[in-house]
């Protein structure tokens, strides 16, 4: 390895397994031969597998059961737990899969990229080679990244590998992590913004066994899994939209006539504007501090309410000026310029004002 002898006994491997054959032993050889530490998760296998954990245990590794099939996050959460109880050393647990996709190789990268990154989550990305990649995982890959990205900010090339450093002090919240099964991996993901986690991808080698046969990553039940954690971001801001345009629609139409009479003079439309925004803006907040983002506090309402008369005041302006301008009907104001508007607001929600710092030592 790259790195010294005494380094090695800092790190742990973790491999749940469901359904392995000789290539998890012959895994387990490899590791045994590079001194490394390993612990293996038996996800329900069915009895024709107990040879394959008879012969890692007899390595000297210890094999821990689940009585049925629970899913790769359960064995994952079951692994974690016990090392953090069963092994006090480790500063560092480094997952792995048990069909062979990860060879020694890329576990040493992978143990380099902790020792120089004690305190980020170290992801090793396959896919670099786009000639080597079966359709379903480039369909399944490519589809989460992009979600991703969107959701979050944040660039992971492979949001699916199963190959990752983690540090042995997020154990805590690796455990609290949801998800049975594979959507565990994309939530670990997506909560390194609530963490305010760094992370460190590196390029491993890409290795696919008959096309992929062995893997139990479904494109489109597991993706959509995946989606219910992205989704809780678009629901806060459909709900805030309706209230919006709702409010909106019911002050412009209904309301400002009986003040103004006709025709609807173009003040009614900031008017409006101020009005609905300020109470969607409300309806905004505490979902996203409570349920999307999940941070709240003074620095988060003070920022909020500065964004929010902000985006309040350059949307009347606009709405305004687009009104008195052009002429446009008032519906079509607001949408031309609250599209813009919500873009700059969710990114600095998401970047700023609901970002969380992560506090040493956690």
């Amino acid at each position: 390895m790259d790195f010294q002898e005494e380094d090695r006994s800092r790190f742990i491997i973790l491999i749940p397994a469901y359904e392995p054959d000789e290539k998890l032993t012959e895994f387990a050889k490899g590791l045994k031969d590079a001194g490394l530490n390993a612990l293996v998760v038996d996800d329900g296998s069915s009895e024709k597998c107990g040879s394959v954990f008879e012969s890692v245990a007899a390595l000297g590794y210890e094999v821990l059961h689940h009585p049925v099939n629970r899913g790769k996050g359960a064995a994952l959460r079951t692994g974690l737990e016990a090392i953090g109880l069963k092994y006090p050393q480790a500063e560092w647990v480094i997952t792995a899969d048990s069909d062979g996709q990860h060879n020694l190789e890329s576990l040493e990268k992978v143990a380099a990229a902790c020792l120089e990154n004690p305190e980020a989550l170290i992801i090793g990305g396959r896919f670099r080679d786009e000639t080597k990649i079966p359709l379903k995982s480039k369909l399944g890959n490519g589809f989460t990244r992009i979600a991703f990205k969107l959701a979050t900010g944040l660039y992971i090339h492979d949001t699916q590998t199963g190959l990752r450093g983690i540090p042995a002090g997020s154990i805590p919240d690796m455990l609290k992590v949801k998800g049975d099964r594979y959507e565990y991996e994309m939530n670990m993901l997506l909560s390194l913004k609530e963490w305010g986690m760094d992370y460190k991808e590196i390029p491993i080698e890409t290795i696919y066994i008959e096309n992929n046969a062995g893997s139990h990553f479904h494109p489109i039940k597991d993706s959509l899994r995946v989606f219910k954690q992205i989704l809780k971001f678009i629901s806060a801001s459909v709900i805030s939209f309706l209230v919006d345009y709702l409010l909106y629609l019911l002050f412009l139409y209904a309301l400002s006539p009986l003040i103004f009479g006709q025709p609807l003079p173009s003040v009614a439309v900031p008017a409006s504007y101020f009005a609905a925004r300020v109470i969607s803006g409300v309806v905004n907040y505490i979902l996203n501090s409570r349920f999307v983002f999940k941070s709240s506090g003074v620095r988060q309402a003070v920022g909020y309410l500065v964004l929010g008369v902000l985006i309040l005041g350059l949307g009347m302006l606009g709405s305004y000026l687009i009104k008195d301008l052009l002429g446009w009907p008032g519906i079509v104001c607001k949408i031309c310029v609250d599209l813009p508007l919500f873009l700059l607001s969710y990114f600095v929600q998401r970047e700023i004002i609901f970002k969380k710092k992560r506090t040493a030592g956690k």
